[in-house]
Order: structure tokens, then C-alpha cells, then sequence
């Protein structure tokens, strides 16, 4: 193994021959290890026609590399006492391994090589098509999956943000073997891709078996991901007569993870909804008891963003719950953020980085994401210093820049007409 070697905090980075980029975080505590080969490629990556294209190359790694089958792969992970998983999102496609640190060697070997060198067989595409288009009808029957794949169209409209990662039937019927061939060449490699173990890792000894299976793959001139344009429909609903609640979600335009005002929205975002004493739970749910579930988020991604509310209400309170969105929205603008307020939440945001630290997954999961949006990684100290510098001013200032006038995107599911949401939503902004 060759490469520069170096130290930051308790992270070690080393660059494998090929130029993929290897980070660990040993856990002396720990006596599991939480590995991912993860790729800054995901579902905005989909080519015009292919959407979904990112999530079934994912699903079909595990189907099988030219010397094991599908089920090879499962027996050899089970009897290593592992659990291998994958995930795609809108920017990112991570394959998982969690397992007993005595079994490193092997596990990351397995996941290696069936990451570096899948089969893509005939047989296994048609098979894993129809696996696929069941988890696309699961999702559009869960009014909540669907109230959020709403509100991503009324933001990014037809630009492939605004599509569901999994893609449509249609796209998937098209999908052929040398098409993810294609796809793998072109996207899944060294300049794309890193490596991240955290828990009872042995760095050197993960490294020399990654630099030994991963290919020394490097490609430049990737094609450049543009930008969302203006939504062509800022509201959209997906009618459901029988249903008897609506299921109702949010947004507002912000900016991408790589702005500084991510500490302060998160804070904001805390007291607005993100907690049981957030003024949305407190009003909504406990005052008047008009919704069982209500929340505030954030989602920040390497080039935009927005802030989100998300709310569940029977039909008849719908408008109530508007009324009541406006008003203390209305009061978030006129009084600000108190300071016992702003402590209460800058506590609970630092509190839930630390609690994620309990978790090898998630401590791996958190290196992975900061380093493709950031190009580096963030430790943890360098977070919570972020939040110890942050003011009560930082906070208040945002409320205009993020929590101003501009109307309200929205997607909602349930017996519920176009028509009449947009003039709820649009009463936000009285």
C-alpha cells in the first residue's frame, strides 16, 4: 500500500493506489466495525428518461459478481455473523457493512469485491425490476412517502431533484443490463467514490485489502450537475376521497449543506418544530389538540435547500391547522427567538450530535456525507465548537432571509382538492 497518511483528531486518512480516498475512526470501546464504500452519485444523477437509475444499480450489487450469486453473497455474509445493506438518496449511494471487528478481514473483502465487480446478469435485472416496482407502489400508497415526493416536484419541478430516487414503472421496465454497465463505468469510481470504517478498525489492514480489490479507477471530467430552475407548480396534491386525514408537507427555499448558516437554521429549525417544546408542537398538538404528528426539518444539498413543516390533520381541522401555521409563523416574525428559547434549542441540536456518537453507523455515516458535499470530512469537535460560537442574533437573522414572505411550496395527499390547498397555502403569507 502507498499513499500520504494523515492525522486529524482521532481520524486517519490514507489515499489507496488508485486514488481512492480511505477514511477510519477507531473506537477502542467498540468491538464492531460500521464500513461503507460510498459514491457521490445518486438519484439528480439519473439521466432524462432513467430516473431511478442511481437506486437499481444499487439494488443490483448484491445480485450477484461473476464468481458468486446473490445468494452466495447472503450465505457468505450471514455465516461472517454480518449485515450488508445499501441506500441511495437525491446525491449519494452508499453500500453498508456492519459486523464483529474479528471478522474485518472478510467481511471487507465480501463487500469490496461485490461492490467492485457486479455481474448485472439478465436474469437477475428482470427479477430485481419487478422487486423494484413493488417498492415504488409501497411508496406512492404511503400518503407519507408521497406528501414528500409532492413537495421535492413543487420545489425542483421537472429538473431530477424533483423526482422520486426509485424512478418511475415505466423508466424501470427500460432498464437493460449493459445500461448499468454503462453506468458503473462512467460514475462508480475513485474520483467518485471513498471509503469509511468506523468502530475496531485496523486501518492498515482495511486499507492494503481495499487497494487490493477496489479498482484503481480514476476518471475526470465528469459531467457537472446543474442547478434546479423555478417549479412549475408550487402546490401539488394527490387526491385520496377515502382517506379521512391529510397529510400535509411544507417548504421553504434556503441554501446548500456547504453554507455556514446550516448551524443557525438547524437552531431555528429546533424551536420552530423540531422538538416536543417547539412552538408547531406546542400549539398545534398540545394547546389544541388539532394533530397527532407535526414536525419541522431541514434538508440542505450540495447546491440548494429548503426548511420543511410537515404536519397530519382529519380533514375537518385542515383549515384550523392553517390558521394556526399562520399565526405562529406570524409571531416567529414579529418576536424572534427568546434567549431561554434559543438555549433550550442549541442544547437539544448539540445533544443530538452527541447521542449520534453512540452509534459506529451513524459516526460513519456523518464523515461519509460532509466529505463528498464538503471535500472534508467534519469531526466532531469542529460541530460542537459551531454551536458553542453560534448567537442568538445569527438565529434571528435568519428568519427573514429563510422564513419570509416567499409563498409556501407544498405536496399533500388526501381527500383534499388543488384548488383549496392553494388557497390555504397561500394564506400562510397574510
Amino acid at each position: 500500500m502507498a499513499g500520504p497518511v494523515s492525522d486529524t483528531s482521532n481520524v486517519r486518512q490514507t489515499v489507496l493506489p488508485g486514488g481512492l480516498l480511505f477514511l477510519s475512526e477507531r473506537l477502542p470501546h467498540i468491538r464492531s466495525v460500521a464500513l461503507g464504500l460510498a459514491y457521490g452519485v445518486g438519484g439528480r444523477d439519473d439521466p432524462p428518461g432513467s430516473e431511478g437509475l442511481a437506486h437499481f444499480f444499487e439494488h443490483m450489487v448484491f445480485k450477484g459478481t461473476p464468481d458468486r450469486t446473490a445468494r452466495d453473497i447472503s450465505f457468505e455474509a450471514e455465516s461472517l455473523g454480518a449485515e450488508l445493506n445499501a441506500f441511495t438518496e437525491k446525491e449519494q449511494t452508499c453500500f453498508v457493512g456492519r459486523f464483529p471487528g474479528d471478522k474485518q478481514a472478510e467481511v471487507t473483502a465480501l463487500l469490496a469485491g461485490i461492490v467492485a465487480a457486479p455481474a448485472f446478469r439478465a436474469e437477475e435485472t428482470e427479477r430485481e425490476k419487478s422487486v423494484i416496482r413493488e417498492e415504488i407502489q409501497t411508496a406512492e400508497d404511503d400518503p407519507d412517502s408521497k406528501a414528500a415526493d409532492l413537495v421535492y416536484r413543487a420545489l425542483y419541478g421537472s429538473h431530477a431533484l424533483g423526482a422520486p430516487v426509485t424512478g418511475t414503472p415505466e423508466a424501470v421496465a427500460a432498464f437493460e443490463p449493459d445500461g448499468l454497465r454503462r453506468l458503473y463505468g462512467e460514475r462508480y469510481h475513485a474520483g467518485s467514490g471513498m471509503a469509511v470504517a468506523v468502530g475496531d478498525v485496523r486501518h492498515d489492514e482495511t486499507a492494503d485489502i481495499l487497494a487490493r480489490l477496489v479498482p484503481a479507477r480514476r476518471l475526470s471530467g465528469a459531467d457537472r450537475r446543474s442547478g434546479p430552475g423555478p417549479a412549475e407548480r408550487p402546490v401539488l396534491v394527490h387526491t385520496r376521497p377515502e382517506l379521512t386525514q391529510v397529510y400535509v408537507c411544507l417548504a421553504l427555499p434556503a441554501f446548500a449543506f456547504g453554507d455556514e448558516r446550516r448551524y443557525a437554521l438547524s437552531v431555528l429549525n429546533a424551536a420552530l418544530g423540531g422538538g416536543m417544546s417547539s412552538r408547531l408542537f406546542q400549539r398545534l398538538r398540545e394547546d389544541e389538540g388539532l394533530v397527532y404528528s407535526v414536525s419541522s426539518f431541514v434538508e440542505l444539498h450540495g447546491d440548494t435547500g429548503f426548511v420543511g413543516i410537515y404536519f397530519v390533520a382529519d380533514r375537518r381541522k385542515s383549515d384550523r391547522c392553517f390558521d394556526v401555521l399562520r399565526e405562529e409563523l406570524g409571531r416567529l416574525r414579529r418576536d424572534r427567538v427568546g434567549a431561554d428559547e434559543f438555549e433550550r434549542a442549541v442544547n437539544m441540536v448539540r445533544s443530538s450530535v452527541v447521542l449520534g456518537l453512540e452509534s459506529p453507523l451513524n459516526r460513519m455515516l456523518r464523515l461519509a456525507r460532509t466529505q463528498l458535499l464538503l471535500g472534508r470530512f467534519l469531526t466532531v469537535d469542529e460541530t460542537l465548537e459551531a454551536y458553542g460560537r453560534l448567537t442568538l442574533d445569527e438565529v434571528n437573522g435568519l428568519i427573514e432571509q429563510v422564513l419570509g414572505d416567499e409563498p409556501f411550496h407544498a405536496g399533500a395527499v388526501g381527500p383534499i382538492a388543488p384548488e383549496e390547498l392553494s388557497g390555504l397555502v397561500a394564506g400562510l403569507a397574510d
